[in-house]
């Protein structure tokens, strides 16, 4: 283990991560996973092996969530993390009594191996880079001749100090945390599926298709896309239903933003804000052309490096607070519990996650097929939905908590009307609920 590991064997949650432990439970389980597909199917005993190979090298991921007096820490973790086969369920919610301790999962199933995390430990962009470290440690120990080229971080590299780094704390800015109050958000309505199943719809696209499609509208994808979902939204849950009164609240769709690519950090933790789209839609006929103008304002808006910054330090100011953080933690847990039921989590529509273009050496893209992304659809955010690209692949995933498919479903129908060729894939939940 390295020096660092061995100096720092209990650490704080970062600001993103404090509130997780707090409101999670088996509904809103706040988890997330990535995958990545290979060529060949899996074997399980290698990938224990680099799985054991990747944990030395990541000592900031080796640690369980225990409770101190104020908050929740995490410490150091001796017991070893024993891989498993992949669940049906999704993004179900992760028990360390049964993991070890331990607050992500490794996972194989035919050629898949996905990390499957609590979002308390990372966001998508640290995980992305421990598994891309796994998959290369197992691909080497299958006898594959390929080499990292500084696209990955092995286990011949020591942790560096600035990949335990609380990034949000770092440009903390106290003269610019001004609180923006929010009002309720409108919730995509549905059928509950059982036994907290997750269903999931997958669709795979050009890559150059969709980014030729959204500069022919002036848009970045992600812009793109939260038009479209804002769209089909509209179409599908309030047109010719406006005077229902829970329609008239604004449709807002959650954008999580990687901060790495717009202040310079190298953690491993969570180092992400967020942009929102919102929009009144309790009128007839609302045209998409409309939607794409109110949703590139608003991205443009919030992307400045100043609102971005105003967003952490809001976060960072609520943790400095003085009566919080003086507020004994099973307190504090009671408070943070009730606020989040009765606003925070009500405050979006819906998320869209875009993980951006996963890059792999050259020596490795033979071994790999595809990468996917998922995140967990709750009670009160029956659908969310995610994207990744690898190569000529675009796939976007929708996760949901209910039966009905429409939405995603008039999602799809769109792209395919703009001449975008589609592959569907879904694990039907219906048939097991």
């Amino acid at each position: 283990m390295s020096n660092i590991a061995k100096n720092q064997d209990w650490f704080k949650l970062d600001n993103s991560a404090k509130i997780f432990p707090s409101v999670s439970n088996h509904k809103e389980t706040n988890t997330f996973r990535v995958t990545i597909t290979l060529t060949e199917k899996i074997n399980p005993e290698n990938l224990q092996i680099a799985t054991d190979i990747m944990l030395n090298r990541y000592p900031m991921f080796k640690v369980k969530l225990k409770k101190g007096l104020f908050w929740s820490y995490f410490d150091y973790n001796s017991k070893p993390l024993i891989i498993r086969e992949m669940p049906f369920k999704i993004c179900a919610q992760i028990d360390p009594r049964e993991n070890n301790g331990y607050l992500f999962k490794v996972m194989y199933r035919n050629q898949d191996i996905a990390i499957e995390m609590f979002h308390s430990l990372a966001d998508g962009g640290g995980v992305m880079m421990l598994l891309k470290s796994l998959v290369y440690e197992y691909l080497v120990l299958e006898g594959k001749k390929i080499k990292p080229d500084n696209l990955i971080l092995t286990k011949n590299e020591k942790p560096e100090y600035e990949e335990y780094e609380d990034a949000n704390v770092k440009y903390y800015n106290k003269k610019n945390r001004k609180h923006i109050p929010e009002e309720k958000a409108y919730r995509i309505k549905g059928t509950q599926i059982s036994d907290d199943n997750t269903g999931l719809i997958s669709g795979i696209i050009n890559t150059k298709d969709i980014l030729k499609l959204s500069r022919e509208n002036e848009m970045t994808i992600t812009e793109y896309l939260a038009s479209v979902l804002m769209h089909v939204i509209y179409k599908t849950q309030i047109q010719y239903r406006e005077s229902i009164k829970s329609n008239e609240r604004p449709v807002k769709i959650f954008v999580p933003v990687n901060l790495r690519k717009h202040f310079p950090s190298k953690t491993l933790r969570n180092f992400s804000n967020f942009i929102k789209t919102k929009m009144h839609m309790n009128k007839p006929d609302i045209s998409f052309e409309e939607i794409k103008t109110v949703v590139k304002e608003q991205f443009s808006e919030g992307i400045k490096k100043s609102e971005l910054i105003r967003k952490m330090s809001e976060n960072v100011a609520f943790e400095k607070n003085i009566f919080l953080r003086m507020t004994p933690y099973f307190l504090k847990n009671y408070v943070l519990k009730i606020g989040y039921n009765m606003l925070g989590i009500k405050l979006n529509t819906m998320s869209l996650t875009n993980i951006g273009r996963i890059d792999f050496p050259e020596s490795m893209k033979p071994f790999i097929k595809g990468v996917t992304a998922y995140i967990n659809a709750g009670k009160f955010n029956a659908v969310n939905c995610a994207v990744v690209s690898y190569e000529d692949q675009f796939k976007i995933t929708f996760t949901r908590s209910i039966i009905e498919t429409n939405l995603e479903k008039e999602f799809f129908r769109f792209l395919t009307s703009k001449g975008l060729d589609l592959e569907l894939e879904s694990n039907f939940v219906e048939e097991h609920s």
